[in-house]
């Protein structure tokens, strides 16, 4: 950042290296907040007022070792609750150490970064604490063991586990109010060489979730788009999603649910494990993992006896829930249902595996899909630049006339990691006469439109400043970035 700008400090979201840098009775009594640690060392500071030169003088005096950088921020007046929000009074006053302040403020954090999940992950020297930003895990804090170990207990009392019993997993669940608002949490807690690892999963919707409620927000092309939603609008059949955890399979199919819930002439089901939100216009079941009272067969069983014209299963796990499954689109349901595997061609090929006869996958699958989720380049500091003559071999792109890629950066806004937010990348598979005849056949189904695989899908992101070629080589084809 250069000398005179501006920043937003509503939007910052500094990294816990660069707030470390100060302490915060330093940083608060200044009026100075490090908001980018450049992998160089260079720290840079936003303060009110960029004429201050003593202040200026003083910070760089205690950031002694660093180059320091400084920023206005564009309006003063928010700049002290911008402190107290990076640096809270807990910090201030020394009791940030306790379980209860410390929730607080990484649950602010973790609301403030979009994250995910927290882990709290236990070691020798104490635990850990780590955010999922953007489907990466992101060190924040270190506790000494016996502020880690108070922490634990303290979620775990809130969470109504057992605080005593600390050799079995354990699951529940948290309402926590903050800021005028109830924070949803789902807690998963288990035993490790060094203590218990606790895992807790952030339900409560962010502002960017609630932009994918509907299925023109979720990145699709216009030929994806009209598969799925010809899918989507069969009077019967399956629909297969696949992807690793984590990939928006759960966010794609809410999304489908509400859009046929739209019309109120539907009675749509849906059996998860867990129910992860509630979707207005559908009945949900929950499914009763530990005890086996209702496993998915047993609920999908039962759910067709309630004359559903939609049922969607949150996974196929075991061969009859497949089977049942596919079964029940024979009788005038349409199915909509996620399963791992690694590609939407191979769907198939697990459904056969699990022991479902390939006639009954012929004759009822619809369209197999499969996702993953890519980041997208932070709009404060993406730069662009050309194509290397390696990446357009690997691309198919002519290496004479060069495309353009967007080269992620690193600023205040989205921690220095030249990220921000993510995007979703498809993959599908009409079931047409062709694929059926390849299954009964025996022979491997193929895509062969080339756009409507997760390489073309990157690819074409890549290109429109959606997403880096970086990120798709990393998460889909490390083929794309030469040697």
């Amino acid at each position: 950042m250069s000398a005179g700008e501006t920043l937003d400090v509503a939007r910052v979201r500094p990294p816990q290296a660069a707030l470390a840098l100060l302490n915060a009775r330093s940083a608060r009594g200044l009026g100075a907040l490090p908001v980018a640690l450049a992998p160089d060392g260079t720290v840079t500071v936003c303060v009110a007022d960029g004429t201050d030169f003593a202040l200026r003088d003083r910070v760089e005096r205690l950031l002694a070792g660093h180059a320091v950088r400084f920023v206005e921020a564009a309006d003063p007046a928010a700049f002290p609750a911008a402190l107290r929000e990076n640096y809270p009074d807990a910090a201030l006053n020394g009791t940030l150490d306790r379980p209860e302040e410390l929730f607080a403020y990484m649950l602010r954090r973790a609301l403030a970064l979009n994250a995910s999940d927290i882990h709290v992950s236990p070691d020798e020297a104490g635990a850990r604490i780590r955010l999922r930003v953007d489907g990466r895990l992101t060190p924040d804090r270190r506790e000494p063991p016996e502020a880690a170990a108070e922490f634990v207990s303290y979620i775990k009392v809130l969470a109504k586990l057992d605080i005593a019993e600390r050799r079995a997993p354990q699951d529940g669940n948290i309402d926590f109010p903050l800021d005028g608002r109830t924070v949803a949490l789902r807690v998963a807690t288990v035993p490790t060489i060094h203590g218990e690892h606790v895992t807790l999963r952030i339900l409560s919707q962010t502002a960017q979730a609630r932009q994918l409620e509907r299925l023109g927000d979720l990145g699709m092309n216009p030929g994806q788009s009209t598969l799925f939603r010809r899918a989507l609008h069969a009077p019967n059949g399956v629909i297969i999603i696949s992807g690793p955890t984590g990939s928006g399979k759960t966010t794609t199919l809410y999304a489908a649910l509400r859009a046929l819930a739209a019309s109120d002439a539907l009675h749509l089901v849906s059996i998860e494990d867990p129910v992860e939100k509630p979707v207005a216009g559908v009945t949900q079941i929950k499914v009763d993992g530990r005890q086996e009272r209702v496993s998915f067969a047993k609920a999908l069983r039962s759910v067709l006896r309630h004359d559903p014209d939609v049922v969607m299963i949150g996974e196929i796990r075991d061969g009859e829930t497949a089977a049942t499954a596919l079964r029940s689109a024979l009788t005038g349901h349409l199915v909509l249902t996620t399963l791992h595997t690694n590609s939407a061609p191979a769907i198939l090929t697990r459904l056969t595996d699990l022991g479902v006869p390939p006639y009954l996958v012929a004759a009822t699958l619809r369209l197999a899909m499969a996702q993953r989720l890519v980041r997208r380049p932070c709009p404060a500091c993406m730069t662009w630049r050309p194509a290397t003559e390696g990446e357009c071999r690997a691309c198919g792109w002519d290496p004479a006339d060069p495309p353009r890629l967007p080269k992620a950066n690193g600023c205040a806004y989205c921690g220095g990691t030249g990220y921000a937010g993510r995007t979703a990348v498809y993959e599908m598979l009409r079931v047409d006469d062709a694929v059926r005849a390849a299954l009964l056949g025996g022979r491997p189904p193929t895509i062969a439109d080339p756009a409507l695989t997760l390489r073309g899908d990157g690819l074409r992101k890549a290109l429109a400043g959606e997403t880096t070629l970086e990120e798709v080589a990393d998460v889909i084809d490390n083929d794309l970035m030469p040697l």
